[in-house]
């Protein structure tokens, strides 16, 4: 069974990774750029050619976690190679920066719009995540506050208030500030004890967090919430992944004693593509649907990495398009073939790293 539930968040990634080629394959075909290969899967090992079709063969490759979409004339990471064997290739036409931009950004644009049809497919369904304050008691704001004396321990989930049945950290907050000045009768799970809290407006404890799923009533809420949350999360994303980059850039001036006082996270932090196939995993195990809420997060990051402003990924394409549209010349060939295989030497040592705390933290609990 295990194995089923990894095969099949295997399978979620390369859909993932699929759309986000399948975006550069549609701009690409519009502006009239060539596409000999599509294939599903990385490039490496034995294939399956399933069909040749609009000037494409489209392939499934046996090694299943990935996708790509060859498109020499950007000038992209297609390898000689490849091209050697695709017999009819035309001679290449050379593309202004725009249709060039517009392929290289395509990709993410495509993740994106993936991540909002997921999250009105959310809002209809299981509703989309909102994180609320819970009825467990995570401390207290002192120990001389009034729950603490009256005997609340921390873990401590409350069940009622004067009687009054409590199912939502925001619904005993408001309870306990509808009682100010009164003292409370209070149930906790698990006890048959009754607490007497003094309240006043507030009872001194600081409360956990929970997630709790908020479904739309209709289609056309479930557009506008699940446009709303998806704009709420792509910017979260960015600011977690310019955090992360920041204070590993912070970390390494330290290396030079150049100290910064942010450095609070390292490479052990980032997980690679076990630790995401297991962190799915576990939680699908318990609840499919949750398959939905994974998909929407990894297209929304695979969309905001490949921003990044790394040769070998379309943020560095980018980079070097901006090059020729403000100095209205190519970077030398030279250059640019140095810097991809660079930003492709730093992603497979990333890789690398990052698998290897995968396996670390699998073994070491």
């Amino acid at each position: 069974m295990d194995f089923l539930f990894v095969l099949l968040s295997i399978l979620v990634i390369t859909l993932l990774i699929v759309v986000h080629e399948f975006g550069h394959f549609l701009a690409a075909k519009f502006y009239g750029f060539q596409t000999p290969i599509f294939g599903i899967g990385m490039p490496f090992g034995p294939y399956i050619e399933i069909c040749k079709k609009w000037g494409t063969r489209f392939r499934f490759y046996f090694l299943l976690i990935g996708g790509f979409v060859a498109i020499p004339e950007t000038h992209d990471e297609t390898s000689e190679e490849t091209l050697k064997e695709i017999d009819d290739l035309k001679p290449f036409r050379k593309f202004p920066v725009l249709p060039r931009a517009v392929v290289a950004v395509a990709g993410v644009a495509f993740n994106i719009i993936f991540a909002f049809l997921l999250a009105v497919i959310m809002a209809i369904s299981i509703g989309l995540p909102k994180i609320v304050p819970s009825t467990v008691i995570k401390g207290f704001t002192s120990d001389t506050s009034a729950a603490k004396i009256a005997g609340l321990e921390t873990g401590d989930k409350i069940l009622s208030i004067n009687g009054i049945a409590i199912n939502t950290g925001t619904q005993m907050q408001s309870k306990i500030a509808e009682f100010k000045d009164q003292d409370i009768q209070i149930k906790v799970a698990n006890k048959d004890k009754i607490y007497s809290v003094h309240s006043e407006g507030v009872i001194g404890v600081q409360l956990g967090y929970e997630k709790e799923y908020i479904k739309s009533e209709n289609i056309f809420s479930a557009i506008f919430s699940g446009l709303k949350f998806t704009v709420n999360a792509t910017l979260m994303m960015i600011f977690s992944v310019f955090a992360i980059l920041a204070s590993l850039l912070a970390k390494a001036l330290n290396v030079f004693g150049l100290h910064l006082d942010f450095a609070t996270a390292s490479l052990g932090d980032v997980k690679g593509i076990v630790g995401i196939v297991q962190l799915i995993t576990q939680d699908i195990k318990h609840n499919l649907w949750m398959i939905l809420e994974f998909a929407f997060l990894l297209s929304l990051n695979l969309a905001v990495i490949n921003l990044l402003p790394i040769p070998a990924l379309d943020g560095g394409h980018l980079l070097f398009l901006g090059y020729e549209a403000i100095f209205k010349k190519k970077p030398s060939t030279k250059l640019q073939d140095g810097l991809v295989q660079a930003g492709f030497i730093f992603l497979l040592s990333l890789m690398v790293i990052t698998t290897i705390n995968d396996i670390r933290s699998f073994f070491v609990k």
